[in-house]
């Protein structure tokens, strides 16, 4: 008896061991749509928003540029993987780009979608050749007690938390209440899967290994008017970061694309030309 017991321990261990060891299934390409023709820019939305806010930059880029647009998981069409990572959304974008692009592409993410844009340049450095950052953080903006009380509060308050915290997103009370609609949009259980994982990623010291050319674009928000660039650039995680560039840009609340559509496709054209120089000579 004892010896039965013992094999079939023995089958339930190997059968553990080979559900742990399997790999997770890829998750569905992110890709919404694309237009234009050239050399190709993909643009990645932030946590609660959507491509369509991307629209009006990727027309004017699409003048001169193949423009793609993603979605970032648990977002509109999207699916969520559960366990959620930051590796399943990196997965998802490196499939996005794989399916649009064979040659390098600059990649552009907003917000959390900069650090998933981040995470994808580290993690396949062959596909990005330039990296795009807008108002992006590639380290935890609080503290883990801080951050700990937010989950908290949304536990508690889904609603009016996550009021507060888009609405703190607008250039003014108009557009924070969009903000805050459209957030509201994303189901509830995909947004909890994504708030620890926007709160509490820490890329700062991997973003050494970024040798691509990065740019950080930035509104007063972000980089105040009388904080220096080193101040700011190591708040955000960015310090570390080789090739790194930045433009501050007026007027504007954290949704630049929205603001100051025109000011954000021209500085991405001008790097985007850069750095198909700079990747020519190489």
């Amino acid at each position: 008896m004892f010896r039965r017991y013992a094999a079939v321990a023995a089958l339930l261990t190997f059968v553990m061991l080979m559900v742990r060891a399997a790999p997770t299934p890829p998750p569905s390409s992110a890709t919404v749509g694309a237009m234009g023709r050239g050399p190709t820019i993909v643009l990645v939305h932030g946590l609660g928003s959507d491509a369509q806010h991307w629209l009006p930059v990727a027309r004017d880029l699409a003048r001169d540029h193949r423009v793609v647009l993603v979605e970032l998981p648990g977002h509109g069409e999207a699916p969520l993987i559960r366990p959620f990572t930051l590796e399943q959304a990196t997965l998802a974008l490196d499939r996005a780009i794989a399916e649009q692009s064979r040659d390098p592409v600059v990649l552009v993410g907003h917000s959390v979608g900069g650090l998933v844009a981040a995470a994808e340049a580290l993690r396949a450095p062959s596909r990005v050749k330039a990296l795009v950052l807008v108002e992006s953080a590639l380290a935890p903006q609080m503290t883990k007690l801080e951050a700990d009380s937010l989950l908290a509060m949304f536990d508690r308050d889904w609603v009016g938390t996550l009021h507060m915290v888009y609405a703190s997103f607008g250039r003014d009370s108009a557009q924070g209440e969009a903000l805050w609609a459209e957030a509201s949009q994303v189901e509830r259980v995909n947004m909890r899967a994504w708030i620890p994982v926007a709160l509490s990623t820490d890329l700062t010291d991997e973003a050494a290994a970024l040798k691509m050319p990065v740019l950080a674009v930035v509104s007063r928000r972000t980089w105040e008017a009388d904080e220096t660039w080193a101040h700011a650039a190591k708040a955000l995680g960015l310090a570390r970061i080789p090739r790194l560039k930045v433009v501050r840009v007026d007027n504007c609340g954290h949704f630049m694309m929205l603001d100051q559509p025109r000011a954000l496709s021209d500085a991405i054209r001008r790097f985007s030309a850069a750095s198909d120089t700079a990747y020519a000579l190489r």
